[in-house]
C-alpha cells in the first residue's frame, strides 16, 4: 500500500496508466482491470472504473476524503504492444508493493516516451510483409517484387498522412486508392505476366484492422458490450474505407483501359 501519498496523485497515476494502454491498443477490460487493481491496492472504501475506447472515468471514495473522480479523453490510438506489456508489469509491481508511487510514476513516463521503430524501418517492413502476403495468395516472383515496391510506396504515403493528423478513415481510403492505381498501372505495363489479386491482397493486409476486430470480439465476450460494439463498428468502417478505395481505383483503371 502507498497510503502516504495523496489520493489525487494515486488516481492520476492509475488513469494515466490506463490512458497509455488505450492509446497503445489494449482491450478495455484489461485497462479497467489495471486501473481497478492499482486503486484497490490502496484500500479505498469504493473504487469504480468505466472505460470505453475513447475515454476513461475513474472514481474513488473513502471516509478520509471526499469522493474524487477523474475523466480522461483518449485520442491518437495506435498499436504498441510493448507499452501494454511494460505497464502490465509495472502495475503488478506496484500492487505487490515492490515499487513506490514516485518511482512508478517515473517509470510510467519512461514507458510513455519509449521510441517506436524509425519511419524507414516501418515503411520497409510494410513492403516486406505485403510481398510475402502476396506469395501466400499464390503470387509469382514478379508479383512478389511488385507488391514489395507498391507496399513501400503505400507505407510511406500512409505514414506521412497519419503524421499530419488527418482523419484515419480518409488516410486509409487514400492509401487503398494508391494501391489500386499502382496495380492498374503495373497491369497495363506488364499484362498477364502479373496477377492483380495477390498483389492487391498483399498490399491491403498490413492495413486491415486485425487488432481492433480482435479486441471487439474479446470485449463483447467479456460483457463489455459498449466497447465491443464501438470497436466492431470501427473495424467495419476501416474495412469499408479500404474496400471503397480499392473498388474506385480498379473501376477507374479498367474503364480507362477499355477506352484505350
Amino acid at each position: 500500500m502507498n497510503t502516504a501519498y495523496p489520493h489525487e496523485q494515486i488516481l492520476n497515476f492509475a488513469v494515466k496508466a490506463g490512458e497509455i494502454m488505450l492509446q497503445s491498443g489494449a482491450e478495455t477490460y484489461r485497462v479497467e482491470d489495471t486501473i481497478t487493481r492499482i486503486l484497490k491496492a490502496n484500500a479505498y472504501y469504493s473504487v469504480d472504473t468505466f472505460v470505453i475506447p475513447t475515454g476513461i472515468i475513474a472514481t474513488i471514495e473513502d471516509p478520509s476524503f471526499s469522493m474524487c473522480t477523474k475523466v480522461s479523453r483518449v485520442k491518437n490510438r495506435s498499436t504498441r504492444l510493448d507499452r501494454i506489456e511494460l505497464i502490465n508489469q509495472l502495475s503488478r509491481d506496484y500492487v505487490l508493493g515492490n515499487i513506490p508511487l514516485d518511482a512508478a510514476v517515473k517509470k510510467l513516463n519512461e514507458i510513455e516516451n519509449i521510441s517506436t521503430y524509425s519511419s524507414g524501418m516501418v515503411i520497409l517492413w510494410t513492403g516486406i510483409c505485403s510481398a510475402f502476403f502476396s506469395v501466400m495468395f499464390k503470387g509469382n516472383l514478379l508479383d512478389f517484387f511488385l507488391t514489395f515496391i507498391i507496399g513501400v510506396q503505400v507505407g510511406f504515403l500512409h505514414h506521412t498522412l497519419r503524421h499530419k493528423h488527418i482523419v484515419s478513415y480518409f488516410v486509409l481510403f487514400v492509401s487503398s486508392l494508391a494501391i489500386g492505381f499502382s496495380v492498374m498501372v503495373s497491369y497495363y505495363l506488364l499484362g498477364d505476366k502479373m496477377h492483380i489479386e495477390p498483389i492487391v491482397i498483399g498490399c491491403i493486409m498490413p492495413l486491415l484492422p486485425g487488432v481492433a476486430f480482435t479486441n471487439a470480439v474479446r470485449d463483447a465476450i467479456g460483457d463489455e458490450l459498449l466497447s465491443g460494439i464501438s470497436r466492431g463498428v470501427e473495424s467495419l468502417l476501416i474495412a469499408i474505407a479500404l474496400a471503397a478505395g480499392i473498388g474506385v481505383s480498379l473501376n477507374i483503371g479498367f474503364r480507362l483501359g477499355g477506352l484505350l
